[in-house]
C-alpha cells in the first residue's frame, strides 16, 4: 500500500478568513444596493420633472399661438394633470406688466411625491 503525504495547514482557506470575505463582499453589496436605490428615485423626480417642464410649455405655446386681444388677465389652475393626474398647473396672466401693451404670462406646475416640488416659467407677450 502507498501512503499520501498530506501537508496540513499548507493549502486552502482558514473559516475566519473565508468569513472576512463574507463580510466584506455584504457591505459592498449592500452600498450598491443603497446606490441603486438612489438612482431610481433621482430618475422618478427627473421624469415628473420633465413632464411638469412639458405642461408648462404646452400652456405658454398655447398663449403665444393666440391673438394678443384674445389673451384675458386673470388665474386659471388646472388639476389631475399629467400621466398620472399628479399635476397641478395655475396660469396668470398679467396685463401691461412690465410695460404697456404686454401681458406677462406665468405658468406654475407643482405635484406631490414625497414631498413638494413646483417649477415656474414666464414670459411676456407684446401686443
Amino acid at each position: 500500500m502507498k501512503m499520501l503525504n498530506y501537508k496540513i495547514g499548507k493549502s486552502g482557506f482558514s473559516l475566519l478568513e473565508l468569513m472576512i470575505v463574507i463580510v466584506i463582499l455584504a457591505v459592498g453589496l449592500l452600498g450598491v444596493a443603497g446606490l441603486q436605490a438612489r438612482a431610481i428615485k433621482g430618475n422618478s423626480f427627473a421624469m415628473r420633472n420633465s413632464e411638469a417642464v412639458s405642461l408648462i410649455e404646452d400652456r405658454i405655446e398655447a398663449y403665444k399661438n393666440t391673438i394678443y386681444a384674445d389673451i384675458s388677465e386673470g388665474n386659471e389652475t388646472e388639476t389631475s394633470l399629467g400621466s398620472n393626474g399628479l399635476f397641478t398647473r395655475k396660469v396668470t396672466v398679467q396685463k401691461d406688466i412690465p410695460v404697456n401693451n404686454t401681458k406677462t404670462v406665468i405658468v406654475e406646475v407643482s405635484w406631490r411625491d414625497s414631498t413638494n416640488h413646483s417649477c415656474s416659467f414666464q414670459t411676456v407677450i407684446a401686443k
